[in-house]
């Protein structure tokens, strides 16, 4: 379903203005982030509360990064509730109730002659932030200006402070609420406690709270709503009284001086004092109490609310978001000072290499970088045998990663690989496919390799046991990575097979299941690594026709960034397994003609010989290739010796296919005569099958034909047969010529998981030889190697090459 789940720690005290009133802005964080979250919440001691999430990737980030901007402060509630495009809740949205007794910024409603609206604990509890007259405060509910560790939540909180003090200032000033009485003689609290007990005492009963009574006819009148009144007037200095809003003085006409605020008058008894500063003593007299109603233990007013000046919340909000970019501004800026480093500590397990910094090294990585060290320095079989029996015995506590390290290190450990004859990387090697499955790609990539490179290096000793335990590896580790080769990177791919490769594994089952993962990925490699891949199954004599088709259109899009040496191997591939694509064939050889046209590349000779001569096993004529291969064997002063024998069969395949074309730059006769002279002498046996069914086929036909039968007959081209008939024994060509297909001339299909059922193909190469002895005018029939295994008698064995015979014509006795 693609959903995961995913959770991180927020403060406790936080998690009421995450909730928010009625849970509107968990739901409104729900909506924008589209991810599935809720709350988990701790006893009240505890500090953290956990916040989990499901949903995708990104759901899940923009959800943790929405709840840490609402925590912080660089996210107000009202770009919230707009970006998740939900209406404000009316009243504004509340601080949940929680458990946690550490004060919460509580919800502001910035109008005249109103005030905080403030946030309720749970039943029988003062809600977070107040405190009784005479109470300590809670924790963490000091004074704007103390220290701590969050320098920007400090600055925060101080610029929520002043913004506290100016709504107790015009709450105290314009007589916003009713002075409280109570007891003349206590003169103290502001609650009525018996009453509140009795409300706790029937939510616990679960009994409805009763009606309040009707309130008190207050002492001072409220102010009307609207914006505060303004300061008084005064007298001028020519003695003229002026109004409140007079600017100039209507006797003497000159600008009026705004005279300074009056002091501000006590703080009605009851009403909280700005965060941070100290209680106000007990009144002497106070007025009557009103009704106490459990929402905020605030009594209710007869005041219509007035409404919600937005532009003043979203002012502060953003100032407050202002200081906070500037306070990270200069700490980044502290941070960048230079000062004194203090003294480095003693190092040891559990100390970062500063000093300070924590070192996420455990005493295990500590123990296992001591063995290595010990491995590295044991030189004599005595000082080897203590270390080699506690490496056998820590090695299932190992780490995925500190296996990798281990089994590649011993590469250099000429005194570990020679222990006891080998018996130590032979057990090492039975224990590796236990843990198989905890490695990553990466770390199976590279153990994989290593012990490949164990089985190829000739001067590594193997015991007895090492073959089979090497073999039992790959075949658990192949069954291991066919579970997950979507998970593999196109290089990891690559080198897994070339591993797997190298020792021998010749697995169809599993070549399938990689072919398919590697065509249905095929557009996500780079063509370097797709042609590695292709020359890889070609090498195995492993093809699967849709994975070379799509490679070919891909590679015939992306030819420009195709090396030299990835040309050469691209149609060495394709021609080796006969999938023939005129497309990349085209792109290819118009590609090379242009690099060497614009000197862009540079092609060795040899490189245009084998180009051409994949080219010829693919059917495809290029002239521009095969003249600029000739240009460039001019200017060769030496040629290797396959790729002599490469250009004798080029030579040959272009005189017989393409003979007028070829005839305008055909080298000179004696050049032609000297190629093959190279390559009588260097193809001495093209021997491709075992000598026994050569010589069986020989004697079969011997009894069905007149002449003199010979083994590996070099023909008058100086090609080789296996089998040939001739009238006289002088002869060159035959009457008669057989090859025999065996696997070293078949390219197996992995179009089918069942071996049984794959079919096979004759390498290109082959076949091309084959083509052009056919094409010279010589009889050819091919014995397939598997069949004839498989005949039980001489007398089947004649039926059948007689049946092979009648397609020839009258060769027959």
């Amino acid at each position: 379903s693609g959903k995961n789940k995913k959770q991180f720690e927020i403060p406790q005290k936080k998690v009421g203005a995450v909730i928010g009133k009625g849970s509107a802005t968990l739901n409104a964080i729900k909506a924008y982030s589209k991810a599935q979250c809720f709350i988990e919440q701790h006893s009240p001691d505890e500090e953290k509360a956990t916040v989990y999430m499901v949903g995708t990737d990104k759901e899940i980030l923009k959800c943790k990064q929405t709840t840490k901007a609402i925590i912080d402060g660089s996210m107000s509630i009202s770009t919230l509730f707009t970006l998740a495009g939900v209406p404000m809740p009316r009243g504004g949205v509340e601080d949940f109730p929680t458990m946690s007794s550490a004060p919460s910024i509580p919800q502001m409603d910035p109008t005249w002659g109103g005030m905080p609206s403030m946030p309720t604990g749970p039943m029988g509890t003062m809600g977070p932030g107040m405190m009784l007259p005479g109470m300590a405060p809670p924790p963490g509910a000091g004074s704007a200006g103390s220290g701590g560790p969050n320098h920007e939540s400090s600055q925060m909180q101080r610029n929520l402070d002043d913004y506290y003090a100016r709504w107790w200032s015009t709450y105290a000033a314009g007589g916003g609420g009713e002075a409280e009485g109570g007891n003349d003689e206590s003169g103290g609290g502001a609650f009525d406690k018996e009453a509140l007990a009795k409300l706790a005492d029937r939510a616990a009963k679960g009994l409805p709270a009763e009606e309040p009574p009707a309130p008190a006819p207050p002492m001072m009148e409220s102010p009307p709503p609207g914006p505060p009144p303004e300061v008084a007037g005064g007298i001028c200095e020519c003695g003229e009284p002026f109004g409140p809003n007079a600017k100039f003085c209507s006797n003497c006409g000159n600008k009026l001086s705004k005279p300074a605020p009056p002091e501000m008058p006590p703080m009605p008894e009851g009403a909280l004092p700005p965060p941070g500063q100290p209680l106000p003593p007990p009144q002497a007299t106070q007025l009557p109490r009103g009704p106490i109603t459990l929402k905020g233990f605030l009594r209710p007013t007869d005041v219509a609310k007035p409404k919600k000046d937005d532009d003043a919340l979203q002012n502060m909000m953003e100032r407050l978001q202002g200081n906070v970019t500037q306070t990270k501004q200069a700490m980044d800026i502290s941070a960048m000072a230079p000062t004194r480093p203090p003294p480095p500590p003693p190092r040891g397990p559990g100390m970062g290499m500063l000093g300070g910094e924590d070192d996420p090294r455990t005493r295990a990585d500590y123990e296992f970088e001591a063995l290595i060290g010990r491995m590295q320095a044991a030189q004599a079989p005595e000082e080897v045998e203590p270390v080699a029996r506690e490496t056998l015995i820590r090695f299932p506590a190992f780490t995925p990663p500190q296996v990798v390290d281990l089994l590649t290190k011993i590469n250099g450990m000429p005194a570990i690989q020679n222990f006891q004859g080998g018996e130590l990387l032979a057990e090492l090697c039975r224990m590796c496919p236990t843990r198989l499955k905890e490695l990553t790609c990466g770390q199976f990539t590279s153990l994989t390799s290593t012990l490949a490179a164990w089985t190829r290096r000739p001067d590594i000793p193997k015991s007895p046991r090492f073959k089979d335990l090497s073999k039992l590896f790959f075949l658990a580790a192949s069954n291991d990575m066919s579970t997950r080769l979507m998970a593999y990177a196109p290089h990891e791919l690559n080198c897994c097979l070339a591993a797997f490769v190298s020792v021998g594994f010749s697995d169809h089952k599993f070549f399938a299941s990689v072919a398919r993962a590697a065509l249905a990925r095929h557009s996500s490699f780079a063509p370097v690594q797709l042609t590695a891949l292709l020359a890889i199954l070609s090498e195995m004599r492993l093809m699967q026709t849709d994975l070379f088709n799509n490679a070919a259109a891909f590679l015939t899009a992306r030819a420009k960034e195709l090396r030299p040496v990835d040309i050469s191997r691209v149609l060495r591939s394709f021609a080796k397994c006969g999938i023939h694509h005129g497309g990349l064939c085209k792109a290819v050889g118009d590609e090379v003609c242009t690099r060497y046209r614009d000197k862009t590349a540079v092609f060795k000779a040899e490189d245009l010989v084998e180009i051409g001569w994949a080219l010829c096993a693919l059917q495809h004529y290029h002239e521009g290739v095969f003249r600029l291969m000739f240009k460039a064997l001019e200017k060769s002063e030496t040629i290797a010796s396959d790729s002599l024998l490469q250009l004798y069969e080029l030579h040959l395949a272009l005189e017989t296919e393409h003979k007028d074309a070829y005839s305008n730059y055909r080298p000179e006769t004696h050049l032609i005569e000297a190629l093959e002279d190279h390559y009588k002498d260097n193809r001495k046996d093209e021997r491709r099958c075992s000598e026994k069914h050569r010589n069986d086929v020989a004697s079969a036909l011997k009894s069905l034909v007149e002449g003199s039968v010979h083994v590996n007959h070099r023909t008058s081209l100086a090609l080789l047969v296996d089998v040939v008939a001739l009238r006289k024994r002088s002869s060159s060509d035959g009457f008669v010529h057989v090859d025999l297909d065996s696997n070293v001339t078949q390219v197996r299909s992995l179009d089918q998981d069942d071996p049984a059922q794959a079919s096979v193909v004759t390498e290109g190469f082959v076949a091309l030889r084959r083509r052009i002895l056919q094409k010279s005018g010589l009889r050819l029939v091919t014995v397939k190697e598997s069949e004839w295994r498989d005949l039980d008698d001489s007398k089947e064995k004649r039926r059948h090459l007689r049946g092979l015979l009648t397609n020839l014509g009258d060769v027959l006795q």
